[in-house]
């Protein structure tokens, strides 16, 4: 007769695990945020135009949530002008001022916004506009502006996202915790103890699992909200309040987890579909997918997709191993029984072991990826130290469990209620590690890996990139740069639309006010949709540090688009000794008498235009 295993340290499992991730986040020190800064606006601080510009836009070295506001004074009087918006790249303030132009006079604009997971920061920018924008005709002799509001708007009330930091960190766990529980427990009752699925205790931890990872996704799903949107955590529970997290690809897995893991009600409401070959693989999908979402809440990084694949294979090896880690010691060992919890006790070894591997081969990858070269030096590379010690615990007192498990286990068929209490410590032991490693993970999540933060935000780690779009969407252009130092640069430029018939692109560099030295024209080959790029070795050669200007223009049947950014080159040692003019590696086609050097550069044209020096042109 099979016996049923005692389930009342069930309560006590998830009563400890709070209790240990409450010391642990009490005891841990405060997580350095990255700083939010400014490398370019449009118009630039201190720029005079000609009439109003068609947007405002600051961008910033982070990517920010949509909780931002832009307040525009003119004259001293405030302007009624639309509410400003996060760019798509999630890296800018911008603010539409098509329908809205503003005065002539001086101008001044005060905004606030917050990198994700960061503080709320604010700052300023001023500009002069020469004439008022003409916004309609009456007859030829008459113009009509139009007129300009002074009321003032309604301030934008914003929840510091530095709030939801402790609240994430442990709703990540739960969310973690619950899900590598329920897959792990399912994966092992599938393999090696179909028999589990026949007691009521095995029934009600798999429940009270996907409760857990339910609950703990929910959260996980608001908090992310309310850092993104700056509302508060309560507010952000509404589901119509998520459709901002859609944005992001860490978003969307949230969302996505979300979906799987209600899904997986379905099995955990009834296990034995997990043993039904009918059912059984969406009995073991559900929960399997709601993991996966769990290795895609980091972005960037060297070798982007290799990260993808192998952090969902470090979920899944992890769930396999701790979920049935976690089923061993709170029900098959927790009293004595028959013939299959001694087969349970054994499958779990035989699965245990390839998982562990898995897990940790997978995470050295990512090691790899994301924290070389930081390990001492960044917060995220001490967590991760952290966590490796205590892998390498779990993993001395593992291999020591499945030593004793494979030495007393091989000829009996009985499991005794004196090896049943030995084996639930050893085994409690490793699952009380793996729920350290797991806070740990919850932990490093809300930090910035050290290769990340050095190598720049934008797409393909370019040190600055800017999206250029028109208030009709009829031209999408992106610019890359990278390193933004003085000296060659390489450049990857994207146009998106017009998807074709362009006569003309161009996009030049302008150097600082304050600096005597060439403009930069590149000249993309692109008569339509398509990319290329110009490598570091033929590079864009800044001469001087400080504040440049790129400026996009493409010319189309339509007409022409132009827009402009402001970013910042830095001096190539971190100093004012570096602007000089760098070692031109690119091969010279003629050289004009005058003032004009011309440099042919495959797959893009680069012309210098500026007074000749020594250094530049030759006698």
């Amino acid at each position: 007769m099979k016996r049923r295993p005692r389930f009342s340290r069930i309560g006590r499992l998830l009563a400890t695990t709070f209790v240990i991730v409450l010391m642990a986040l009490f005891g841990v020190p405060e997580a350095r945020a990255e700083t939010l800064v400014v490398v370019a606006s449009s118009p630039g601080d201190g720029d005079a135009l000609a009439v109003s510009p068609p947007s405002i836009s600051v961008t910033f070295n982070l990517a920010l949530g949509s909780a931002v506001t832009m307040i525009v004074n003119c004259n001293g009087a405030q302007m009624a002008v639309p509410s400003a918006r996060t760019s798509a790249d999630q890296f800018s303030i911008v603010l539409d001022l098509s329908t809205t132009p503003l005065p002539a006079g001086n101008c001044g604009v005060e905004w606030s916004a917050q990198a994700l997971g960061g503080s709320i920061q604010s700052g300023k920018l001023a500009f002069k506009i020469a004439q008022s924008t003409v916004t309609a005709t009456a007859p030829p002799t008459q113009t009509t502006v139009a007129p300009q509001s002074t009321a003032p708007s309604t301030p934008t009330v914003i929840v510091d996202p530095a709030a939801m930091k402790g609240p994430l960190v442990l709703a990540r766990l739960l969310s973690s915790f619950g899900l590598a529980v329920l897959f792990g427990a399912l994966v092992l009752i599938a393999v090696a103890w179909p028999e589990g699925v026949e007691y009521v205790v095995t029934i009600r931890f798999l429940r009270s699992a996907w409760i857990l990872a339910l609950a703990g996704t929910v959260a996980v799903v608001a908090c992310l909200t309310a850092q993104m949107t700056g509302k508060s955590f309560s507010a952000s529970l509404s589901p119509t309040s998520w459709k901002d997290l859609s944005d992001t690809i860490p978003g969307k897995a949230a969302l996505a987890r979300l979906l799987f893991c209600g899904a997986a009600g379905w099995v955990a409401i009834r296990p034995e579909r997990a043993i039904d070959p009918t059912t059984q693989l969406p009995a073991l999908a559900l929960p399997g997918l709601a993991v996966v979402t769990l290795g895609i809440s980091r972005t960037g990084g060297e070798l982007e997709l290799v990260g993808y694949v192998a952090g969902a294979a470090h979920v899944l090896a992890m769930a396999v191993w701790f979920g049935g880690l976690v089923l061993l010691a709170r029900v098959v060992l927790s009293g004595p029984g028959q013939e299959d919890l001694v087969h349970a006790t054994r499958g779990f070894g035989r699965l245990a072991t390839p998982a562990l591997a898995i897990t940790v081969l997978t995470g050295v990858v990512q090691m790899y990826r994301l924290d070389v070269g930081y390990l001492t030096s960044r917060t995220h590379g001490q967590v991760l130290i952290l966590k490796i010690l205590a892998v390498a615990g779990v993993i001395f007192v593992g291999v020591t469990t499945r030593q004793f498990i494979r030495a007393r286990l091989t000829r009996v068929d009985v499991l005794s209620s004196a090896l049943a209490k030995r084996l639930s410590r050893a085994v409690g032991m490793e699952a009380l590690g793996g729920a350290l490693i797991l806070l740990l993970t919850s932990w490093m999540l809300a930090l910035q890996p050290g290769k990340l933060a050095d190598a720049g935000n934008g797409p393909s780690n370019y040190a600055f990139h800017k999206q250029f779009i028109d208030a009709k969407a009829a031209n999408d252009v992106t610019v890359f740069v990278t390193p933004a130092l003085v000296g060659p640069n390489a450049v990857f430029v994207k146009l998106t639309k017009p998807v074709s018939a362009v006569t003309a692109f161009t996009v030049t560099f302008s150097p600082p006010a304050d600096q005597v030295v060439p403009s930069i024209v590149l000249s993309p080959p692109l008569a339509e949709a398509g990319s290329v790029s110009l490598p570091l070795s033929e590079g864009v050669p800044f001469s001087a540090p400080g504040a440049w200007t790129m400026t996009v223009s493409i010319l189309t049947a339509q007409g022409e688009f132009r827009d402009s950014v402001v970013f910042s080159v830095l001096p190539a040692n971190g100093s004012a000794a570096a602007a000089t003019t760098p070692s031109l590696t690119l091969p010279v086609v003629s050289i004009a008498p005058t003032t004009t050097t011309v440099l042919s550069v495959v797959p893009v044209a680069v012309t210098v235009v500026g007074e000749p020096t020594a250094s530049t042109v030759a006698p």
